[in-house]
């Protein structure tokens, strides 16, 4: 196991780190000494695969996620990046921004509604919270027959599990940032 001995080091001082633990609760959590914990964060040694089993099974993450040397994508895109989906002859546009994964359960979306322009969206599976941002235009929501109007730099949030949907009643094209949020 020498060759991922750094991505190991990294990887366990991250995990206790941003679970607020001491090497003293890992121990206790794991089954494995104090002394043995500070020695793989700090490098000079190498686990067993018992060890690490120990680890993983305490911390309650899988085997490779200690041994994986984490990649941190970095990546600047456009808005309009993708293909829209259109609906409402095409003066409903929905560019992907962020696509949905089981480990952030959450999902972004681009908007752009055209002045005038109705959209009814269909009600969500399960427990799913809708998110829109305004950055720029007028918006209508409908929520369970209930209408609210946002404007620039305002947002709304609902269960998007009823009815909804958008209207753009400015002048001017409506965008909007919607972000969907899945309570697994």
């Amino acid at each position: 196991m020498m060759q991922s001995i750094d991505a190991i080091a990294e990887n366990l001082k991250a995990e206790r780190e941003s679970r607020g633990l001491s090497l003293e609760q890992l121990a206790e959590l794991t089954g494995v000494s104090k002394s043995m914990l500070r020695q793989i964060e700090t490098g000079k040694s190498s686990p067993t695969v018992a060890t690490m089993w120990k680890i993983a099974n305490g911390l309650r993450v899988s085997f490779t996620a200690l041994m994986s040397r984490r990649v941190i994508a970095v990546e600047v895109k456009s808005f309009r990046g993708e293909t829209p989906i259109t609906d409402q002859g095409e003066h409903y546009r929905v560019y992907p921004l962020v696509s949905f994964n089981p480990q952030q359960s959450f999902e972004i979306y681009y908007l752009e509604i055209d002045p005038g322009t109705s959209f009814e969206g269909e009600p969500h599976q399960g427990n799913v919270h809708e998110y829109l941002f305004v950055t720029r235009g007028a918006l209508v929501v409908s929520v369970a027959d209930k209408e609210y109007a946002i404007g620039e730099g305002e947002f709304l949030q609902f269960p998007a599990n009823c009815r909804h949907g958008y209207r753009c009643t400015g002048e001017e094209m409506a965008q909007v940032i919607m972000q969907l949020n899945y309570h697994l």
